[in-house]
């Protein structure tokens, strides 16, 4: 098979059984195979370019309040982020102690968006978001499950919050539930969770037939998968939202050269396929065998 069948690829992989994070992977090397090959950049096979920048959403864990706020103040200072994601769910009370910490250190210099995983129960997410938007928070990630669809419809009309969808967010077909009843203002799809590049931009065109824009979820990436994101937002124009990262926290990458964020955003790597090289001697240091 000729390594530009991706389509063909995906499909034997997944009847197959393969499951879709270890597909995902290969689908993106495959990518970046076939672009270094035709000497152009994944976003040029994928559609094209629609934008040459990529905003991003520093992302941080759970901290006291106090560091949380000098981890957002860093995340401005230090790599201009406009936008900034903090964990929530375990207690809303000390969410609440959080989020007012931050919006008290940043005011709008950002916008934070704190993330619950969707651990509240109903009537704790309407509660306790309710708080955070007097607070100033206007972005709340999996509130609640997705499968109450009816309190994630509430809190986008009667909270003027916009409530964004990753959990559940697989391929194109897991979310047109929530594109009809309207329950939801941005889908937040990744690689492992559709099953490659062409499954979330699918995922995103979907969501773009009902004026839903997109944003990339990510699970603590290193360089390749970082690039393999801006070349998926900078060819579908319903990725006009800021993608989480945390690659900004990593000590060290296995590439040759580190990505640099400015201003909160990264430039499409724009050399042949993923526009990144691996550093096999780093490869090398980092690799772990398993059992």
């Amino acid at each position: 098979r000729h390594a530009a069948d991706i389509e063909a690829a995906t499909t034997a992989m997944e009847e197959a059984g393969i499951g879709r994070g270890p597909m995902s992977g290969v689908e993106m090397a495959l990518w970046d195979l076939v672009g270094k090959k035709a000497g152009l950049p994944v976003c040029r096979l994928l559609g094209g370019v629609v934008r040459a920048e990529v905003d991003f959403c520093a992302c941080m864990g759970l901290k006291e309040p106090s560091a949380s706020a000098a981890t957002a103040r860093e995340y401005i200072e230090r790599w201009g982020f406009r936008f900034i994601k903090t964990k929530a769910g375990d207690d809303p009370e000390q969410d609440l102690g959080i989020a007012a910490a931050i919006q008290a250190e940043i005011g709008e210099e950002a916008a934070l968006r704190p993330d619950a995983n969707s651990a509240y129960g109903t009537d704790v997410a309407e509660k306790t978001l309710r708080k955070m938007r007097d607070l100033g928070v206007g972005l709340f990630e999996d509130p609640c499950s997705r499968e109450h669809i009816d309190c994630l419809l509430r809190m986008r009309r009667d909270l003027d919050m916009k409530i964004l969808v990753n959990m559940g967010v697989g391929t194109a077909d897991s979310v047109i539930d929530l594109l009809e009843a309207g329950a939801a203002d941005m889908l937040m799809p990744d690689t492992p969770a559709a099953g490659g590049l062409l499954r979330v931009k699918r995922v995103a065109e979907t969501a773009a037939a009902w004026g839903v824009p997109t944003l990339m979820h990510c699970s603590h990436d290193l360089g390749l998968k970082t690039a393999a994101i801006t070349h998926i937002a900078a060819s579908t124009p319903g990725f006009s939202g800021p993608s989480d990262t945390c690659y900004h926290g990593l000590v060290d990458d296995i590439l040759t050269e580190k990505l640099q964020f400015a201003n909160g955003r990264l430039r499409v790597p724009m050399g042949p396929g993923l526009g990144v090289e691996v550093d096999e001697e780093k490869l090398a240091k980092y690799r772990k065998d398993l059992p």
